[in-house]
């Protein structure tokens, strides 16, 4: 019965619960316990198979998840898919709008947590969203011997377009011409594997049948094979291999991906693997999702975070992310290609991890393609050059005279720190 709407509703977990115990005298407190007494069932009959029971453990889950959370959680129901919004289906979305809960057993549990990562930026949001106030909150740079990443911003073509992923700039003719332009080229000159990353799926195969149109794919695979991430993850997990097979026999490959997909954070592209990533525009989320809408007015009036730098802030994490399959340790190196003109602006560039931002030169903010590529050929002619292990040591390692020394000076502040009596 609460399914049957006739337009589309959103509201609280206990606004949820109170109207089920109207409807079907179902207590909060029962619900609570619908997955462990599912749970205690399914022992005592000694079922070892559960999956026949997936669809009912999924709806205690949500009986025990709705009747626990009072704050944080919203529902929203649809009168029907949006894909197919003739059909009276609805549907059910329960979220969770508060980050703070997953990590608040962490810091009730532990006396002290330490948080860390390569794309933690920037470091002022994360207090807020996980709602906690950190005794030490530092951002280090990173140790190099060399300048082994080289970020770039691709900001028109050579005929001057502006180059960018704007919605009402996608069907650009221009623009889609520029974009095959820049990767044709970076294929033409960047050796082994380049792994391009597009905001949305939709994006990427609407992209791809426009370049085939116009014989960029062709022009492409005289220098490189082609493989895409898909929704699929066999799929994908296939042209994850056969991406490595062509990296690995030195014939080349692209692997054209998506931000927030399984390539952009769970896999890494280390040395030959991911000589260049290029970035196809700034990865927003889609911004007219309902999900999206809830989460944002939560934030909005529970931390006062604005909608503009949430969206700003977590497309720019995603961009990192992606940026960050370039480089997997201190031996490798990567070209960084940020290809939207909006990257060059301070607004964007200041959100992106402090190692990207010092590694940025003022002069490749604003290139063409042609630009871009000369750039290019200039830093991998430079890593080309012989580069031992002795070059990195008192810079990106230590030598066994300052690990001696650093271990001596921790071991005499030891000894002179007072001791309690």
């Amino acid at each position: 019965l609460r399914m049957r709407v006739a337009h589309v509703v959103c509201e609280t977990p206990s606004a949820f619960v109170a109207d089920a115990e109207q409807r079907s005298h179902l207590l909060r407190k029962a619900l609570r316990f619908c997955t462990e007494r599912l749970r205690s069932l399914l022992n005592s009959l000694e079922i070892s198979d559960l999956s026949e029971f997936s669809a009912l453990a999924l709806v205690c889950s949500f009986a025990t998840l709705v009747s626990s959370y009072s704050r944080g959680f919203s529902l929203i129901i649809e009168p029907f898919d949006e894909r197919a919004p003739t059909v009276a289906n609805p549907v059910l979305h329960f979220n969770c709008m508060d980050s703070s809960l997953a990590i608040k057993p962490v810091f009730q549990r532990f006396q002290s947590v330490i948080i860390t990562s390569g794309t933690l930026s920037p470091l002022e949001m994360y207090p807020k969203i996980l709602n906690f106030y950190p005794v030490i909150m530092a951002s280090f740079t990173m140790t190099l011997a060399r300048r082994s990443i080289c970020p770039m911003v691709v900001a028109k073509g050579n005929d001057q377009a502006v180059i960018s992923s704007r919605f009402e700039s996608r069907e650009d003719a221009a623009v889609v011409r520029n974009y095959g332009h820049l990767l044709a080229e970076m294929a033409r000159v960047v050796p082994d594997g380049i792994v391009c990353f597009f905001p949305s799926y939709s994006y990427m195969e609407s992209m791809f049948a426009s370049w085939y149109d116009q014989k960029i794919i062709e022009k492409i695979l005289r220098y490189k094979l082609i493989f895409l991430e898909t929704q699929n993850a066999m799929e994908t997990g296939l042209a994850l291999q056969r991406y490595q097979l062509a990296c690995e026999n030195g014939r080349g490959a692209i692997l054209l991906s998506v931000a927030r997909g399984k390539v952009s954070e769970g896999i890494d592209f280390d040395h030959h693997l991911g000589r260049c990533v290029i970035m196809m525009g700034i990865p927003y989320v889609y911004t007219q999702s309902r999900i999206l809408r809830a989460r944002l007015d939560f934030l909005r009036q529970q931390y006062q975070i604005a909608e503009n730098d949430f969206l700003t802030f977590d497309a720019m994490r995603h961009a990192a992310q992606c940026m960050g399959r370039a480089i997997r340790g201190k031996s490798d190196y990567g070209i960084m290609l940020f290809a939207d003109k909006r990257f060059a602006r301070h607004d964007k560039r200041s959100k992106l991890p402090r190692w990207i931002q010092e590694q940025t030169q003022d002069s490749l903010l604003n290139l063409t393609v042609d630009e871009a590529v000369h750039h290019a050929k200039h830093f991998l002619r430079q890593m080309a050059q012989p580069f031992t292990r002795e070059q990195q040591l008192g810079l990106a390692l230590l030598t066994q005279e300052q690990l001696e020394a650093k271990v001596a000076h921790q071991r005499q502040a030891a000894q002179d720190r007072p001791t309690s009596a």
